[in-house]
């Protein structure tokens, strides 16, 4: 019966499976259900014009799902170019490179530094508390820090 149904609606079953693969585009954004839909509703037009069997419509949906797919991803490939600010979430490789002095002195190769509001543990040789420090270094959230000249 319901095999019979669809047979019955012809090609406006790929013109459905068009819409609703948009519509799945629209509940989960990524860029490829548009594609398929697409690829769909392309089949469903040529199944208006050209009297194929479900066979040769699936082939032809699955040509032009691939083809769109992969035109689709080149043509909207992002620019893998950094930004204007590209160390903006990674803000401890921000420090390198930066003198900063020591509130605390280093002992066992650990102690901290406060830069700007935050204060950083650091690691490198054993200083006094205020002396100047260069961070050459980030490991993980630690800086790597060596006596500034």
């Amino acid at each position: 019966m319901i095999v019979e149904f669809f047979r019955g609606l012809g090609p406006w079953n790929w013109l459905i499976a068009g819409v609703v693969l948009l519509g799945l585009e629209v509940l989960a954004p990524g860029n490829i259900f548009v594609w398929f839909g697409v690829a769909a509703l392309m089949t469903g037009a040529l199944a208006f014009f050209a009297d194929l069997g479900w066979q040769a419509e699936l082939i032809v949906f699955v040509v032009l799902a691939v083809i769109l797919v992969l035109a689709g991803r080149r043509l909207f490939a992002r620019d893998r170019q950094p930004g204007e600010q590209p160390l903006l979430n990674d803000r401890a490789q921000r420090y390198v490179g930066g003198v900063y002095v020591l509130g605390e002195p280093i002992i066992d190769g650990k102690g901290r530094v406060k830069i700007d509001d935050t204060r950083w543990r650091v690691s490198g040789p054993d200083v006094p508390s205020g002396t100047r420090v260069k961070v050459v270094g980030v490991d993980g959230t630690v800086l790597t820090v060596v006596r500034a000249d």
